[in-house]
C-alpha cells in the first residue's frame, strides 16, 4: 500500500491482510497479521529483549539479531558468520556518513514494521543505506519515489545529488538513470534556476555538452552556463590547499581540455561570438583557448570549407558543427491547446513560423513552415480516385481513421536542393504540480522539391488523451490540468553535422 501524505512525503506500508481461506472440510484459517506485526513493532519501540546494539555516529540503537538478519543479507553475514569480526559482538559500530546517520532511525524501524516515510531531502540517503545493507525491497521503494518526485527534488536543489548517487548506487537501473539523464538534457533551464547544479561532475558536464538533444535557448546561453560552472569548479580546485600550485593548474587545464572544448561556438551568431571575446573573467585567463574557438566559428560562418573540414576531422571537432534543440523564437514554435475537454475528435491546431535556412550569418534566407497538431487522431474522409482514361477506372476510397497524436510539418517552399533538418518536439507534462518537459521526439528529416511533408506520430500515448483517462494524464498542464502544450524546434543541418552523440560512460 502506497500513500502520499499531505506534506508530499511518501510512505510504503508492507503490512498486508490476507483473505481467510475456507476449505471444503468446514475448517477456517484465521489471520491476525496486523496484531503480530504490531507486537514486533513494540520490540523496536520499547527496546525490549534486544541482543545487539548498533552504534551509528554518537548514537546507540538497541536491536535484535533475528530481525536484522531476516531483513538484510549483509547483517546476516555480519552477525552469523564466524569469520567476520562482528560475529558474537554485543556492540557493533557502523561507519555511516553524516546524512545517512540522520535517517538511520527510520531505516532501522523499517526492518521492524515494514513502513518508511521518505521525502526529497532523505530519499537518496535511505537509498544508500538500503543498497549498502542489501535490502532490495527498500531500494525499490526509494527508486519508485525518486522517479515520481524529480521536479520537487530539483526545486530543492537535490537533482545533481540524485543523479550522482543513482549512477553510483544503481547503475543497472536503466529506468531511473534514463529518466534522470533525459530530465537533465530537456530541463536544463529549470535545473540551473535552483541551487546545487554547479556541483555537476566534470564527467557529467562533458557528457551533457556532447548531446544533440540538449534543450537550451541558444548555444550562447549554454556557453554562459558553462562559464558559471567552470568558475565554480575552478574555485573548488583553488581552495584545495593540500594541492600544489602546479597540480591546481593542471586540474584547471584539464577542465578546459575535457569540458569547455565541447561548447559549439560555430552554432553561435557573429554578434554572440564577439560577446565571447569581450566577456570578462575566464576570457582573460583562457584567452588563447577562446580566441581559437571563436576563430573556428568565424571560419564556419565565412564558408572556409577546407578549414572547417580539418576542424571536423579533429578529435574534438566532430560535434562542433551540429546544432542542438534551441528554443529561442528564431528556431522554435510553441503550441498550446487550451480547454482540451472542448476539443473535437480529429480536429487540429495549425500555426506558421519561419526559420533561417543555415546557421551562417552570411546567409539571410529563411523558410516558412506550416505546422498542424492533431491531438485526438487523424481522419481522412471518403474520397473518389478519378481514372485517367475512363470512368470505369474510378475507385472509391473509404474513410480512414488513425488513432495517433500527430504533428504534421510542411515546408512552404519547394527547395531546389535537398536539405537536412533536425526536428525536435518537446512534450510538456506535470509532476509534483509543476510543469516540465516530459518527453522529447527527435527526427532527422530531408526536405526537397518533391518531399515537403513530415508526419511525426505517437507523440503522446493516444489512450491517455481520451475522455475517460485524460484528467489523470501527466501530459495535462496548466492550472486546471486541461491544456496540452508542445514546442516544435526546427534547426538546419549542414554537411559537417554529426547526429551520433556518445552515450553516458
Amino acid at each position: 500500500m502506497m500513500d502520499f501524505e499531505a506534506d508530499s512525503e511518501y510512505t510504503e506500508d508492507c503490512m498486508m491482510m490476507e483473505i481467510p481461506d475456507y476449505t471444503d472440510m468446514g475448517m477456517k484459517t484465521l489471520y491476525n497479521t496486523n496484531s503480530v506485526l504490531q507486537k514486533i513493532a513494540n520490540l523496536y519501540a520499547e527496546r525490549l529483549m534486544s541482543d545487539v546494539t548498533l552504534v551509528v555516529g554518537e548514537k546507540r540503537y538497541p536491536a535484535h539479531r533475528i530481525i536484522l538478519c531476516a531483513s538484510s543479507d549483509v547483517f546476516q553475514v555480519m552477525l552469523m558468520n564466524a569469520t567476520w569480526r562482528e560475529f558474537g559482538d554485543a556492540i557493533i559500530t557502523l561507519q555511516e556518513e553524516d546524512k545517512c546517520q540522520g535517517v538511520f532511525p527510520q531505516f532501522l524501524r523499517y526492518m521492524y514494521v515494514g513502513k518508511m516515510t521518505i521525502s526529497v531531502d532523505t530519499a537518496v540517503y535511505i537509498l544508500k543505506l538500503a543498497d549498502k545493507y542489501n535490502i532490495h525491497d527498500l531500494v525499490q521503494i526509494c527508486i519508485d519515489y525518486m522517479m515520481l518526485h524529480v521536479n520537487k527534488a530539483t526545486a530543492k536543489g537535490h537533482f545533481v545529488e540524485w543523479l550522482h548517487n543513482a549512477l553510483l548506487i544503481c547503475p543497472g537501473r536503466a529506468d531511473l538513470i534514463t529518466l534522470l539523464e533525459n530530465y537533465l538534457k530537456w530541463n536544463l533551464d529549470r535545473i540551473v534556476s535552483y541551487p546545487g547544479w554547479m556541483q555537476l561532475s566534470p564527467g557529467l558536464m562533458t557528457w551533457l555538452l556532447q548531446q544533440n538533444d540538449l534543450v537550451v535557448r541558444s548555444e550562447f546561453r549554454l556557453y554562459e552556463l558553462v562559464e558559471v560552472w567552470f568558475r565554480y569548479q575552478r574555485a573548488q580546485i583553488e581552495f584545495r590547499y593540500e594541492m600544489r600550485e602546479q597540480d591546481k593548474e593542471s586540474a584547471i587545464n584539464k577542465l578546459i581540455d575535457d569540458v569547455l572544448v565541447h561548447v559549439r561556438f560555430a552554432m553561435m551568431s557573429l554578434p554572440q561570438l564577439a560577446n565571447v571575446l569581450m566577456s570578462t573573467a575566464s576570457v582573460r585567463l583562457l584567452k588563447e583557448f577562446y580566441v581559437a574557438r571563436v576563430a573556428d566559428g568565424m571560419n564556419f560562418h565565412s564558408h572556409h570549407l577546407e578549414i572547417v573540414s580539418a576542424i571536423r576531422a579533429s578529435e574534438m571537432g566532430e560535434l562542433q558543427f551540429t546544432p542542438r534543440l534551441y528554443t529561442s523564437d528564431l528556431w522554435s514554435l510553441e503550441i498550446a491547446v487550451d480547454c482540451f475537454h472542448k476539443v473535437e475528435k480529429y480536429s487540429s491546431v495549425a500555426s506558421v513560423f519561419f526559420t533561417p535556412t543555415t546557421f551562417s550569418d552570411v546567409d539571410e534566407e529563411s523558410n516558412g513552415w506550416d505546422v498542424e497538431f492533431f491531438p485526438l487522431g487523424v481522419r481522412y474522409k471518403p474520397a473518389q480516385l478519378i481514372g485517367i482514361y475512363s470512368a470505369a477506372t474510378n475507385r472509391e476510397i473509404p474513410e480512414s481513421i488513425i488513432r495517433t497524436v500527430r504533428l504534421r510539418i510542411t515546408s512552404q517552399s519547394r527547395m531546389r536542393n535537398e536539405r537536412r533538418y533536425m526536428i525536435g518536439v518537446l512534450i510538456c507534462g506535470m509532476m509534483n504540480e509543476q510543469e516540465y518537459v516530459r518527453n522529447c521526439h527527435v527526427r532527422m528529416a530531408y526536405f526537397s522539391y518533391d518531399q515537403r511533408v513530415l508526419n511525426i506520430d505517437n507523440l503522446i500515448p493516444f489512450e491517455e488523451l481520451q475522455m475517460g483517462t485524460r484528467k489523470y494524464s501527466q501530459y495535462m498542464v496548466g492550472v486546471e490540468h486541461n491544456t496540452i502544450k508542445i514546442k516544435v524546434v526546427i534547426v538546419p543541418l549542414n554537411r559537417f553535422s554529426n547526429l551520433f552523440a556518445p552515450p553516458l560512460g
